[in-house]
């Protein structure tokens, strides 16, 4: 049976996923944890699925040598605009986001979230402000384009046209036309979109 390894974006940590894999629990799952508020465990297998929210499509690009398939759910491949991105998030806001978090992290960790979609965000006591900080910076520079048009497996990408982290123009600059879309839903179809999620996976899976 297909192993599903699921790695959550900037933020979050490895319960992001539970909602998810309880609709799938017919599959071998597993968790990376970045180790924003717990320990980092990492989970490199060529024989594994990844699915993955947000930045997490980037961590397995560069981190995974080789997997059986793909899945980016509010996924981007460069976060960030620049002369020959046009459709990325301008530089100015993550860099205003980088100088107000090492002030107060807990107003930034928070203010991202309602604007993801989250209703009542609290900023856990385990929070590691160091690496939420490098997550910050990573997202700065990231750009995984070269690597996604090598990747060789299959891969599917979904996302939410009303995204306000990760604009509908910067899916379609990522990925082309080639996404199952959601009309409605926000940054978190992960936690709010379960149900159709799995079956959007099942059927990827029945292909791979």
């Amino acid at each position: 049976m297909t192993k599903l390894i699921f790695v959550h974006g900037w933020g979050f940590d490895a319960s992001f996923w539970d909602g998810l894999r309880a609709e799938l629990p017919d599959f071998d799952t597993a968790c990376v944890d970045l180790g924003f508020f717990n320990q980092p465990e990492e989970m490199l297998d060529p024989d594994a699925v990844y699915i993955t929210h947000s930045m997490g499509m980037a961590w397995v690009l560069e981190t995974v040598k080789s997997c059986k398939g793909l899945i980016a759910i509010n996924g981007f491949s460069k976060f960030c605009a620049d002369e020959n991105w046009a459709n990325g998030v301008a530089p100015r806001m993550l860099s205003r986001m980088i100088r107000q978090f090492e002030k107060t992290p807990e107003k930034v960790w928070t203010d991202f979230m309602v604007n993801c979609g989250h209703a009542e965000p609290i900023l856990r006591d385990t929070a590691n402000e160091q690496l939420l900080l490098e997550g910050l910076q990573y997202l700065e520079s990231c750009d995984v384009r070269e690597k996604l048009e090598g990747f060789d497996a299959p891969f599917l990408a979904i996302a939410a046209q009303k995204d306000r982290i990760v604009p509908e123009n910067l899916t379609r600059a990522s990925f082309g036309e080639d996404v199952i879309w959601y009309k409605e839903g926000n940054h978190l179809l992960p936690m709010f979109e379960t149900k159709s999620l799995a079956e959007h996976i099942q059927r990827f899976l029945d292909r791979v």
